[in-house]
C-alpha cells in the first residue's frame, strides 16, 4: 500500500473531518462536539494535520489548547481502514508531537476512542492510559419518574447564576479536580458556567432547607431534535452519599422529557481499575454505556 503523506489540514477540508471522524470511529467521535472544537478558540489550525492517500484525505490528528495556558492535548487521530494504515497512523501522531515540540508546553495529554490500532500507537510513542471516559445514553421514552419531596427544585436563571457557580465549583471537588486545574481554575469554571448558561445551557439546583446540595444542566436537542446532551449531576461533598444524586438524576430525566427530549447524552470520566462517582450514578439510574474512551500522559 502506498505511504500516505502527512500535511497540515486546508480550510476548505476543515468542515469535512467531523463527518470523515465519525465514519472512521464507528461514531466514537460524534460531529457536534468536533465542530465545536473546530470553531473554538482551542483549536490552533497549524496544528492539525491530514494524512493524504491517492488524493483523498484518509486521517487526520489535532494538537489542541486547553484553557491554561500553555497547556495542549492530542485528540482525533484517526484514519479510514486504521488497521491496514497504522503506517499513517504513526505517521500523523509524530507530526502531533513535533508540533506540539515547538509550542513547548507545561503539559501534555491525549484523548482517544478506546479502539485499535490508536491505543496500541499512542503507547509506542510512550504514552500511558490515566483515565477513562464514557459516553452514556438515557433512553427517555419510559414513565416520568414522581418528584420528590426531600428536595426542591428550581430551575437557575442568569440573575441566580453567580451563586450556584459557586456551588457548581464546590460540588466537583475532588473528583475532577484535575479538569479545573486543565480549566484554568475555579474562576474559570464558574465564568464557563454563566457564560453557558447565557447561550442555551438549562440547569436545575436542588436545594434541601435553604441549603443548595446539588445540580444537574442539559442542553435540549443538542445532537438534534429531542436529542439532548447532558451537562451531568453534581453534589457538594458533605451531602454526598444520601441518595441526592439519584434525586437529581430523576428529577433531570423527568425534566428533559418535559423539555421534548427522548434521549440524553453524558461524557463523564471514571478511573483505570473502576467507576468514579458520577459514572456509577449514571448506570444505576438507568443509563447506559455507549462508548468508552482514553486519556492519556506521556512518560
Amino acid at each position: 500500500m502506498p505511504q500516505s503523506i502527512v500535511r497540515v489540514a486546508e480550510p476548505g477540508e476543515l468542515g469535512t473531518l467531523p463527518k470523515s471522524l465519525q465514519e472512521w470511529t464507528s461514531g466514537f467521535i460524534e460531529p457536534p462536539g468536533t465542530k465545536s472544537v473546530l470553531s473554538s478558540g482551542a483549536f490552533d489550525p497549524a496544528g492539525c494535520f491530514v494524512a493524504e492517500d491517492k488524493g483523498s484525505i484518509v486521517g487526520c490528528v489535532a494538537v489542541t489548547n486547553l484553557p491554561r495556558k500553555n497547556w495542549v492535548v492530542i485528540r482525533y487521530l484517526a484514519a479510514k481502514s486504521a488497521l491496514s494504515r497504522v503506517y499513517a497512523v504513526e505517521k500523523l501522531l509524530s507530526r502531533a508531537l513535533q508540533y506540539v515540540e515547538t509550542k513547548r508546553p507545561e503539559y501534555l495529554r491525549a484523548t482517544t476512542p478506546s479502539m485499535q490500532p490508536y491505543v496500541d500507537v499512542y503507547r509506542s510513542f510512550a504514552f500511558k492510559p490515566i483515565r477513562r471516559d464514557f459516553r452514556i445514553t438515557w433512553d427517555l421514552t419510559g414513565t416520568l419518574e414522581s418528584p420528590n419531596k426531600q428536595i426542591e427544585i428550581k430551575e437557575v436563571t442568569e440573575k441566580t447564576a453567580p451563586e450556584i457557580a459557586k456551588v457548581l465549583v464546590e460540588s466537583i471537588r475532588p473528583y475532577w479536580d484535575w479538569r479545573t486545574e486543565e480549566q484554568g481554575g475555579e474562576e474559570a469554571i464558574a465564568e464557563k458556567f454563566q457564560k453557558g448558561l447565557k447561550k442555551g445551557e438549562r440547569w436545575l439546583s436542588g436545594s434541601v432547607g435553604r441549603k443548595v446540595v446539588g445540580l444537574a444542566g442539559l442542553i435540549s436537542d443538542y445532537y438534534g431534535a429531542g436529542d439532548a446532551r447532558f451537562r451531568g449531576t453534581f453534589v457538594i461533598p458533605e451531602y454526598r452519599g444520601k441518595g441526592y444524586g439519584r434525586s437529581m438524576m430523576n428529577q433531570a430525566s423527568s425534566w428533559a422529557k418535559k423539555l421534548g427530549q427522548h434521549k440524553m447524552t453524558v461524557y463523564t470520566f471514571s478511573y483505570l481499575e473502576c467507576l468514579a462517582p458520577g459514572a456509577l450514578l449514571y448506570i444505576k439510574s438507568g443509563g447506559k454505556i455507549e462508548s468508552e474512551y482514553l486519556q492519556l500522559q506521556r512518560a
